[in-house]
């Protein structure tokens, strides 16, 4: 009895196929015999079988199928399928099913000292496969089982062709498929090692030829130690005597190359001089190797004396960099310098080098150099050789001492790195799945070794989807970017220029994978790492990059590669307080900036503590607020992705500290991710826990989850009166009214608002006071009471001038403006909505912006409202603000109905009804009513009142008038 899925599922008994049913019932004995002797539970069994589009009722299916496979199976000896723990297992020997029975023969295989017993099992082993396994299937479970059970195939065959070549059949060898590309290193050299073995040396080296042009031109990479060392044994073999020929000594030219036509041309002017030393320098895997080989061969006869090439090795994941002395010896024996002619003596050596090659025009490449000293014993004596240095190192020494040249290599543009694909797999196969092959070339940031990896493993497996490579990609990059082979794994790259830094600076690199998003200032990365001098090493190792604006990036894959060191690498405490350092850094920067963005609220915000590295000095409001812009990121960042219970604290003082900046800029849904994280961290009951809730409320309150808003202002006014903070009070009492105001809940917003003046007045905060008056006057201006709503306001205003804040300013001015439109002003109303909105530009307070603009918009008609409402729409729909979204809707909708472009009008007011309607606003009846044809209710969109969240940051000019 043979239970098979590697080919076909099928049960045979005696030879004969036993009948299981049809292909989505062989599906479910599929998941069974794979996991023969273990429960699976129904859940996992239709997952399995299904994917993502399961029947309408999958369990109901299931069970058919089960019913009818026991039936089928029922016949078979030591066979059953068995319900157990809500799940179903089948019940048979394990090595009747030949996956295990082929796992069971390889682990015999490689576990037994007798070759001969072992090639036997490897043998027995291989024989099971038929073809693909789980042939007919199609999930995405059945895909991740084949390319498990591929790669154990591949391992196997490996396994038994090593144990040939050991035992004399090297005919058995060659007698298999011949490898598929370049990923395929193990298997070319035992192919290579076959033919040696054979007694062909020139087909040998003929195929290791082949095989090191093919690295090249796919992966940009070298041979293996394996194919090194079988390559010298060959050469050991067939080595003559005799003068040597004019040396011709480049690698072959990358078929495959792309791109990379400006660096070509920046070379071509680089080194169009007589004694001329250019370096290439770049992160391992950018393709250094590939340019400066490529350029090499297609200027080769302008070096009528030869041309020497090197591979110095100095970034090798498992070899240490090549002595200098070691390539002066093999030059000079390629220079015809043999025998008793090589001087014993390295120092004479080196000298008979330069000696030789001073008046020869000739170009020496010099790859993978590890710094300048490694270099330097190899240039070339006289003024007409010329010199090719790649290198992961900007060799600064080189570029100083010898006036060398440099070309710093930057990852491939989009363009180039599409081309390198198309010309590796060819335009059909990208064309077959196109958003697959654009998330591949996205996940390989630019780097031709990353594509080369992926295009090897896409032709050394034809019938893998692009899809299921980018799957791979997204989970782990560094994982699927790994073909085996040092010489193909971007995991070794990395780690040859890791291993080439000092301690220090190797510690300085893992901590960079503490960086939530891989980008940092200097003043950060100096208070990370705790001292400022591996940040320029870093930067000249090509593992962290300058950009123009002075910021320091890591490259996505390069970060991933950090990330994997440090949790590896650094205990718990040192993370901790890398990462305490790096946000003691952020929050006292951050006060400073906010110091200046207003300065008339230090109450709100926690008391900054101290930070190693710079110290913040910014010159004005301007420079602050670009800061708070360029490492708002950084900082939500790091606050809000798993931050350790150590540092809640922080988080929680973060909160605090940007909640007035996220409002302003109106970032509604990252101050909610923040300040929800604040508040799980904070204490209940404590004044840290009512803060945040409060912040909390305000970004629901701006996003239009009223409802949710009202429970948090509630949660931080209990909070507030428990602990008798009037500050925290009387700004609990203003989201509260807000939220009674915007749903037409006038007396109840008033009461609020009083009791938020009187808080605010035990405080002594003006500005506070301020807030609550402008909100006052607010609200007597929606009850239609505009000379009362002029008195508070007046107020308000008086004083914003006091304290020359445009931030207070801005909102009293547009509630002015709506106060005179009230009165029948307009002239004075435009004029005062005009002011609001030049203070509110100005200090990038979109969250007034955009009701200044509809405010001004409902006293308009015609195109200059519309203007206005479609500018407010605009900005609403980009802030997510959904009142002023909704406002915008149903003022263009009036407006288009009173034009009569009534398809205009009907799109508008349905989408301001679905809008207030989510927001469970009162205005909706009036848009039903307008959408029905009932006359319209009387008065416009009320504007939302100013909470303490709006108040913009301060700009002292233009001044208040």
């Amino acid at each position: 009895m043979e239970l098979r899925v590697l080919g076909a599922v099928e049960v045979v008994v005696g030879g004969v196929r036993v009948d299981v049913g049809h292909a989505r019932q062989r599906d479910v004995l599929a998941v069974l015999l794979i996991e023969a002797g273990r429960v699976v539970p129904v859940g996992t069994l239709v997952d399995r079988v299904w994917g993502e589009r399961p029947p309408r009722r999958p369990k109901t299916a299931l069970y058919s199928y089960v019913s009818r496979l026991r039936g089928s199976l029922a016949k078979l000896d030591g066979v059953s399928l068995e319900h157990d723990h809500g799940g179903y297992v089948l019940v048979a020997d394990p090595l009747t099913v030949d996956v295990h029975l082929f796992e069971h023969l390889s682990g015999r295989a490689k576990s037994t000292t007798d070759e001969h017993a072992a090639l036997e099992l490897y043998d027995q082993a291989l024989a099971l496969w038929r073809g693909e396994p789980l042939a007919e299937m199609t999930s995405p479970w059945a895909d991740s089982v084949r390319n498990e059970l591929e790669r154990k195939r591949e391992a196997a065959a490996l396994d038994r062709d090593d144990l040939r070549l050991r035992l004399g059949d090297h005919d058995a060898v060659l007698a298999g498929p011949p490898p598929a590309g370049a990923g395929e290193e193990r298997r070319e050299a035992q192919r290579i090692e076959a033919l040696h073995l054979a007694g062909r040396p020139a087909d040998a080296l003929r195929q290791y030829e082949k095989v090191r042009s093919r690295l090249a031109e796919e992966l940009g990479a070298d041979p293996g130690p394996r194919l090194r060392r079988l390559h010298e044994r060959i050469l050991a073999g067939e080595r003559q005597s005799g003068e040597k020929p004019i040396p011709r000594r480049l690698p072959a030219a990358p078929t495959s190359f792309v791109g990379r036509e400006s660096e070509l041309k920046s070379l071509d002017r680089m080194l169009g001089a007589r004694r001329t030393v250019a370096v290439i320098s770049g992160a391992g895997g950018l393709g250094k190797t590939w340019l400066a080989v490529r350029w090499a061969t297609a200027h080769a006869g302008e070096f009528p004396d030869g041309q020497l090439y090197a591979d110095l090795r100095g970034f090798d994941p498992t070899h240490e960099p090549v002595p200098a002395e070691r390539v002066i010896r093999g030059f000079l024996d390629t220079l015809g310098v043999t025998g008793a002619a090589i001087p014993a003596d390295p120092d004479a050596q080196a000298a008979l080098y330069r000696s030789l090659t001073a008046q020869r025009r000739m170009l020496v490449v010099l790859d993978n150099a590890r710094d300048t000293s490694h270099v330097t014993p190899l240039l070339p004596g006289g003024p007409v050789c010329t010199v090719l240095v790649t290198s992961r190192h900007e060799l600064g020494g080189l570029l100083t001492a010898h006036a060398a040249k440099a070309l710093p290599l930057r990852p491939l543009d989009e363009n180039e790195a599409r081309e390198l694909l198309v010309r590796k797999l060819g335009t059909t196969r990208l064309a077959e799945e196109p958003e697959a092959a654009q998330q591949i070339l996205r996940q390989c940031g630019g780097l031709a070794l990353a594509v080369a990896i992926v295009a090897a493993r896409v032709t050394a497996r034809p019938g893998k989807r692009l899809s299921a490579l980018a799957a791979e990609l997204h989970e782990n990059r560094l994982d699927a970017l790994d073909t085996g082979e040092l010489s193909a794994s971007l995991r070794a790259v990395f780690s040859g220029s890791y291993r080439s830094l000092d301690d220090r600076c190797a510690s300085a690199f893992r901590l960079l994978g503490l960086l939530p998003d891989g980008e940092t200032t200097k003043a950060a990365a100096v208070a990370l790492f705790g001292d400022s001098r591996p940040l320029r090493a870093l930067c000249a190792a090509n593992l962290l990059e300058e950009t123009p604006s002075g910021r320091f990036r890591l490259h996505d894959l390069v970060k991933l590669f950090a990330v994997e060191l440090v949790h590896a690498t650094d205990d718990p405490a040192t993370r901790l307080a890398a990462k305490t350092r790096l946000f003691d850094h952020y929050l006292r920067w951050g006060s400073a900036a906010m110091d200046l963005l207003s300065p008339d609220e230090p109450y709100l915000r926690p008391t900054p503590g101290t930070s190693s590295g710079p110290q913040p000095r910014f010159p004005d409001y301007h420079h602050a607020r670009a800061w708070l812009d360029d490492e708002r990121a950084t900082m939500l960042a790091l606050a809000t992705l798993s931050p350790e219970p150590a540092l809640a604290g922080h988080v929680i003082r973060m909160s605090s500290l940007l909640w007035r900046y996220l409002y302003v800029g109106a970032h509604y849904h990252e101050a909610l991710t923040l300040h929800t994280v604040a508040l799980r961290l904070a204490r209940p009951d404590t004044t840290e826990h009512g803060f945040a809730a409060h912040a909390t409320g305000m970004a629901l309150f701006r996003l239009g989850r009223y409802g949710d808003a009202t429970g948090h202002f509630d949660r931080a006014l209990s909070t507030a009166l428990a602990r008798r903070d009037d500050l925290l009070e009387s700004m609990a009492r203003d989201g509260l009214g807000s939220v009674n105001d915007l749903r037409g809940h006038r007396r109840a917003a008033r009461a609020h608002y009083e009791l938020a003046l009187d808080a605010a007045r035990r405080t002594g905060h003006a500005l506070l006071e301020g807030i609550a008056l402008c909100n006052l006057g607010t609200n007597h201006s929606w009850s239609g009471d505009h000379r009362s709503a002029l008195s508070f306001l007046t107020q308000s205003r008086k004083i914003a001038l006091d304290l020359q804040s445009p931030g207070l300013g801005a909102p009293v001015l547009a509630a002015l403006g709506n106060v005179y439109a009230g009165l029948g002003q307009g002239d004075e109303a435009s004029a005062h909505f005009r002011r609001a909105l030049e203070f509110a530009r100005s200090g990038k307070n979109t969250n007034v912006e955009v009701t200044t603009l509809n405010d001004f918009a409902d006293t308009e008609s015609g195109t200059a409202a519309i203007a206005l409402y479609e500018e407010a729409l605009s900005l609403a729909r980009r802030l997510g603000y959904l009142h002023e979204y909704a406002r915008a809707h149903h003022g263009l909708g009036r407006c288009h109905r009173s034009a009569g472009n009534d398809g205009e009008a009907r799109r508008h007011l349905e989408a301001a009804l679905a809008a207030y309607t989510e927001a469970s606003a009162p205005e909706a009846a009036e848009v039903r009513a307008l959408l029905d044809g009932r006359p319209p209710l009387s008065g416009s969109d009320p504007t939302p009142p100013l909470t303490l969240c709006e108040l913009p940051p301060v700009v002292r000019t233009p001044r208040l008038r």
